[in-house]
């Protein structure tokens, strides 16, 4: 059929998405759906490497929400199988708002670009408003299909379409090459799961309190231009699911990391680049799975994970900013090459003495909040052993480039408008893979050396 990318994507979104959805009420087991995501992923990616059914992957831009879309699914089947309802409705959203969006996006033009992809308000309204019914209607129609014991109120139920629909509207957002098709139902599940069990354990206040408070501590920060749009909705979205797993305890450690790490940029009194949301995971991405998981299979070594990764953000973080205020230039690592501040891979005297102060003080508040006192020494170390490896991952697999046209070294794969060529490292390691490591680092070290001798 010659019919446009647009409609072709969004037929079979539709179509696949509304078969998807029922499958936990027709199958006892994953197992069928398990196989045919694992199936659709390498299938839906061998077609884009061949640039094989481009109607489907192509629309007015690059997208592999092809390769998204069963792995999102593949996801909720492994771990969630057994939530039957949270999966249908989460599905759902993707099924329909999403292509709602897009279409009411379509025909606006008054369009913005929160992250890089281009976005319109009319859309993340027909998004917001899409999901909010799905959401309303669903959880009232699937308490009385199958007969729920109770029913939520009226206010707890709109309560839960609100949440539920802004957390997945942020995820749209920020999206980027079709990444929405990942990021829409796992985090609808997330928000509308977390929602739930907190009323039902009594903590709906506090989440509700954190949630106004993290939509004025992010405002405030993008004003303030410490983050970017992108960055500021990641920070929203990370600091929500995140206290939604955990509560005040979990929440604490994190406000630290962001508050201390936004005064010493500004002690520091250089300009940089507004964190956006790939370096908001990048930093977050490790505690809220540690999080994540934690709120799902409880366990004593998650929480240690969450500490130790945090431990490790905020170590780093503490070494690039103090160490800026030497007056000396830092060296590379294993090495006595004086380079220029702020070089990836390289180290000072003050700047490593800020690592272990900065996983030091996460380890006070940790130890104080989960009454881990026997373990504030182990904490700095993992933090500071995190901080260590990023430098060394910064020195020898960080790429690094040099512009063609005005000869300078950098670590971006574009400069003066032109691709840039490589010197050193490997291409795809950037600083934002470098921080994902530090922080797995940290919380990996923090759970060998306490399963060794805890």
């Amino acid at each position: 059929l010659n019919k446009p990318a647009d409609y072709t994507r969004n037929f079979i979104h539709i179509s696949v998405g509304i078969v998807v959805s029922v499958c936990p009420f027709i199958f006892k087991v994953n197992i069928q759906l398990i196989a045919l995501s694992i199936i659709f992923v390498v299938v839906n990616y061998y077609l884009y490497k061949k640039n094989v059914a481009l109607s489907m992957n192509k629309v007015q831009r690059i997208s592999y929400g092809t390769i998204y879309f069963p792995l999102s699914i593949l996801i909720l089947c492994v771990f969630f199988w057994d939530k039957p309802i949270s999966f249908f409705l989460s599905v759902c959203v993707l099924t329909f708002a999403d292509p709602i969006a897009s279409i009411i996006g379509s025909k606006s033009t008054n369009h913005f670009y929160p992250y890089k992809d281009k976005k319109s308000v009319e859309g993340s309204l027909a998004m917001f408003s899409t999901s909010f019914i799905i959401i309303f209607l669903g959880t009232d129609m699937m308490a009385q299909i199958f007969g729920a014991n109770f029913f939520l109120p009226i206010h707890i139920l709109i309560g839960l379409a609100l949440f539920t629909s802004l957390c997945s509207s942020l995820s749209e957002m920020v999206s980027y090459k079709g990444s929405d098709n990942l990021s829409i139902p796992i985090i609808t599940f997330f928000s509308y799961e977390i929602f739930l069990i907190n009323y039902t354990h009594g903590n709906l206040y506090h989440l509700i309190v954190w949630s106004t408070l993290s939509i004025a501590i992010f405002s405030g920060a993008y004003k303030y231009q410490s983050l970017s749009l992108s960055g500021a909705v990641g920070g929203f979205l990370v600091g929500i699911l995140i206290f939604g797993s955990g509560g005040w305890n979990f929440i604490f450690p994190l406000i630290f990391f962001f508050i201390s790490s936004s005064l010493l940029s500004i002690l520091k009194k250089k300009t940089r680049p507004h964190r956006d949301i790939v370096q908001i995971l990048a930093n977050g991405g490790v505690p809220t799975f540690f999080a994540l998981s934690y709120f799902f299979f409880p366990s004593q070594s998650l929480i240690l994970g969450f500490i130790g990764s945090l431990s490790a953000a905020t170590a780093d973080t503490w070494a690039t900013e103090i160490g800026f205020l030497s007056k000396k230039n830092p060296y590379l690592l294993f090495s006595n090459t004086s380079v220029n501040k702020g070089t990836s891979g390289s180290i000072s005297l003050l700047g490593t003495f800020g690592s272990i102060v900065g996983a030091f003080f996460v380890a006070i508040i940790s130890a104080y909040l989960f009454e881990l006192y026997h373990l504030i020494l182990l904490i700095t170390i993992s933090g500071a052993a995190g901080s260590f490896i990023d430098s060394f991952a910064g020195r020898y697999f960080q790429g690094k480039f040099q512009c063609y046209n005005c000869k300078d070294f950098t670590e971006d794969k574009y400069h003066c408008n032109a691709p840039t060529l490589l010197i050193s490292g490997v291409s795809w390691v950037d600083n934002n893979f470098v921080n994902f490591i530090n922080t797995l680092t940290g919380a990996s070290i923090m759970l060998l050396i306490n399963s060794l001798y805890g």
